[in-house]
């Protein structure tokens, strides 16, 4: 009998992180299979799958829990898990063929807005405060949030913010892959304040044009309860969140770009905007790209830096690797060399022998931003004097 129990107790000891790692992968799934429930009117997941999947079979529920784990972990584009998925449909014959783009559509819009991601590089002070999830845009499927980040010490009189704007081809990433940049700036005496925009393929490039818009408009709205002087407001980002940085920095008050997020008698100016790797859009070199992401020209200027530069535009400091592959560097120095001849301050830094990355991982990026961002800022304190 004693034999007995202690096989039993091994084989119990020998199965039992098989039945933790179960159970594990049950809780990851319900719960994330929760959070598209509540995603639904944007995401419209189960309505599609309702529409154009012909089976739900054991082994689709299979396929899409396999589906739904592997988005819920993955901290990287999670473009690796929607192809399987869209093959396991396929060769198992429950989707029609007309349907299967939209299908990946759907799939993309679903990992795209609720894979893990991470920051860019690890960055942590003792000297912020943190306010999480503030709602600063409303639309009738979709809330925006964004992270405030503050310094500790008492703020005896307004001090500037600094919107962190990441990037991620307007497709990937969410506010904490810029959270390393937006403490950084907290830690130096700004505030800053990371935010979310709506991604492609559920929304166009113009959407996210209003989404950064709005953010401005709501941390203006809001200064006087967080100390932020409502005068001074700058924008960072990187890649396609440069482009969106440097748009605002070229189209205050549009009308026609400001969308409707909330807060429309509210300024969305800006004063200083750091570029990291800046797509320009200038039109006589931006055709493929106006052909990839279906933009008609009119639509492509709306959306550029580089043509709707004037005399009005806030300052920039724009940095670019001098061998980026994926955003060509004559972009940055178009931009530069158009700001000059509008007479507006510009700076333009490059990172030598440096690919489209550069700013992933360190803090050199951030750095050089900081100092631009106190330079503007103390010049427009001695404008007031």
């Amino acid at each position: 009998m004693r034999n007995k129990l202690l096989r039993m107790f091994i084989l119990l000891f020998l199965i039992h992180p098989f039945l933790i790692c179960g159970q594990n992968d049950d809780n990851v799934y319900n719960k994330f299979y929760q959070r598209v429930k509540e995603n639904e009117e944007y995401i419209g997941f189960f309505a599609a799958e309702e529409k154009f999947i012909t089976n739900i079979s054991d082994e689709y529920i299979s396929a899409r829990r396999e589906f739904f784990i592997g988005v819920r972990e993955c901290e990287e584009d999670p473009e690796k898990f929607i192809e399987p998925f869209v093959d396991f449909c396929k060769s198992n014959n429950i989707i029609k063929g007309e349907y299967e783009e939209d299908w990946e559509r759907v799939l993309t819009i679903l990992s795209y807005e609720l894979y893990a991601n991470k920051p860019i590089f690890e960055f942590s002070a003792d000297n912020i405060s943190e306010f999480r999830n503030i709602i600063f845009a409303e639309y009738p499927n979709k809330k925006l949030a964004l992270d405030l980040f503050l310094p500790k010490q008492p703020i005896e009189k307004p001090i500037p913010c600094i919107v962190c704007i990441h990037g991620g081809g307007w497709r990937v990433n969410r506010r904490i892959w810029f959270e390393p940049f937006a403490k950084y700036l907290a830690s130096k005496g700004f505030a800053a304040a990371t935010i979310d925009y709506r991604l492609l393929p559920a929304v166009k490039i113009i959407d996210c044009v209003y989404d950064s818009k709005a953010s401005v408009r709501w941390i203006r709205a809001n200064a006087k309860k967080y100390g932020i002087d409502p005068d001074w407001i700058g924008v960072i980002g990187a890649s396609a969140g440069a482009q969106l940085a440097a748009l605002l920095g070229t189209t205050a008050d549009v009308s026609e770009l400001e969308g409707t997020g909330g807060n429309l008698d509210v300024s969305s100016s800006v004063q200083a905007v750091v570029g990291i790797a800046t797509p320009g859009f200038n039109l006589k070199t931006s055709e493929n790209f106006a052909k990839e992401f279906g933009l008609t020209l009119y639509e492509l200027m709306q959306v550029s830096p580089y043509e709707n530069i004037s005399s009005t535009s806030a300052p920039i400091c724009l940095i670019h690797g001098t061998v980026d592959k994926t955003v060509d560097p004559q972009n940055s120095q178009d931009i530069y060399d158009k700001y000059k001849e509008a007479g507006v301050f510009a700076e333009l830094k490059w990172i030598q022998d440096k690919d489209h990355g550069f700013y992933e991982g360190t803090d050199i990026a951030i750095k050089m931003a900081s100092k631009f961002f106190t330079s503007q800022f103390e010049s427009y304190r001695d404008d007031l004097k």
